[in-house]
């Protein structure tokens, strides 16, 4: 595991409301995880993996490219978001990895949505 893929584990758990995070590749590897109570996505690559691979499918059909996905259970919403390329990368290039969070409340998603840009851009950089 990278020292980039730990902190972006790290800085994330410590937004309020994330109850769970991993990092997951398009293979469904866990590369990385981390949970403050109950389930975590130790286990859930796969799905990880499924869901991200569905939801980029819908993406081509509306024509525009994954941005995050948000998916709102009874228990609490679960976030995906794919990470962005290193700064230099050519145009369209991926990491091939997905940001996957769980929340406490769909309350959260508002905290969250104003902090992973910063994150996820320091990530890239550090890529």
């Amino acid at each position: 595991m990278s020292a980039g893929r730990s902190a972006i584990v790290t800085e994330v758990m410590a937004i309020t409301g994330v109850l769970a995070v991993a990092l997951v590749d398009a293979s469904g590897e866990v590369c990385d995880h981390d949970a403050r109570e109950g389930l975590g996505f130790a286990d859930a690559g796969p799905l990880v993996a499924s869901a991200l691979a569905a939801s980029g499918v819908l993406g081509g059909f509306l024509g525009g490219d994954l941005r995050q996905t948000v998916i709102e259970y009874r228990g609490a919403p679960l976030v995906l978001t794919p990470l962005p390329s290193p700064p230099g990368a050519s145009e369209g290039a991926s990491t091939d990895m997905v940001l996957a969070l769980r929340l406490a409340s769909i309350a959260d998603l508002g905290r969250l949505r104003f902090r992973l840009p910063r994150l996820l851009a320091q990530f890239a950089n550090a890529t």
